[in-house]
């Protein structure tokens, strides 16, 4: 396992899009993206990949006409031997587990109005990472992005439980450390914008009110609402997110520096109670 060469499917893709014209984009988006993926998802078919990848940020079907251009662009700016390389190091420096990478052009189309056009997302799982990307990347950007990502399966690798069976604060700390690690090997300059967004004081007020009563619920999907914040009134955007950083980041302020790769293995209980938002 590792960076799988997605640019030959990327390729078949348009070839076949361009030869049956009158066929449903979608179904051979299923058919040459997303089949192949099954092996990584277990028991879904890949309509269920599909859908999911589609939420992520894989391309949206009816954006094959700009595909071909689009990967030869990022062939041209080596981007699947820059992760490849990224991957190695970061496996080492972690003692990571092995896991298959796939590199896709990031979604542009149907954005909501004003909505901003994306230019990276990434999404972890157990056995895969999936890269969503444009073509006006630098390179530290991809770096950052593969880091976080990578630095969840690690996690999730070391918490060896089902999704139904994370906690809430097991995923505050994997976002948190997996962003920490951005931090920690590139720089303050790549952090998320939302590590940002809120003073301490807000923070806390939100962990002490939302947070500390909702810390043991189980399963990601019920995580969603308190990561990515419901509306203004009562969980702003990208809340969680804010939090887990900050956790991290404070437990580290207040008890490290730790060796490479230590911070990684303690539990969220342990990150938690040193952390500037303790559970009172």
């Amino acid at each position: 396992m590792s960076v799988i060469q997605t640019q030959s499917w990327l390729y078949n893709f348009v070839e076949l899009c361009e030869k049956q014209s009158e066929k449903d984009k979608s179904y051979i988006q299923r058919e040459i993206i997303c089949d192949p993926l099954k092996e990584c998802f277990p028991n879904i078919n890949s309509e269920v990949v599909q859908y999911e990848l589609l939420l992520q940020g894989l391309f949206d079907p009816e954006e094959w006409l700009t595909v071909k251009s689009t990967v030869k662009e990022m062939e041209s700016k080596k981007v699947w031997h820059l992760v490849k390389q990224e991957y190695k190091y970061l496996r080492k420096l972690w003692k990571g587990p092995k896991v298959s990478i796939y590199i896709f052009p990031i979604k542009k189309a149907n954005l909501k109005l004003g909505e901003q056009i994306p230019t990276k997302n990434g999404v972890a799982y157990k056995n895969a990472l999936f890269l969503f990307l444009s073509t006006d990347l630098m390179e530290d950007e991809i770096k950052a992005l593969l880091a976080h990502e990578y630095n969840h399966v690690c996690r999730l690798k070391r918490l060896d439980l089902m999704t139904d069976k994370i906690t809430l604060k097991d995923s505050l700390i994997i976002e948190g450390l997996g962003e920490y690690s951005v931090k920690e090997l590139h720089g303050e300059k790549w952090l998320a914008p939302w590590t940002k967004y809120y003073s301490y004081e807000e923070a806390l007020y939100f962990w002490n009110k939302h947070f500390i009563p909702s810390l043991n619920v189980k399963g990601i999907t019920k995580h969603h609402r308190f990561l990515f914040g419901k509306d203004r009134s009562e969980l702003p955007r990208w809340i969680g997110y804010h939090l887990g950083y900050h956790i991290v980041n404070s437990f580290q302020e207040n008890h490290g520096p730790f060796p490479t790769g230590e911070l990684y293995t303690k539990s969220a209980d342990e990150i938690i109670a040193g952390s500037n938002f303790p559970i009172l």
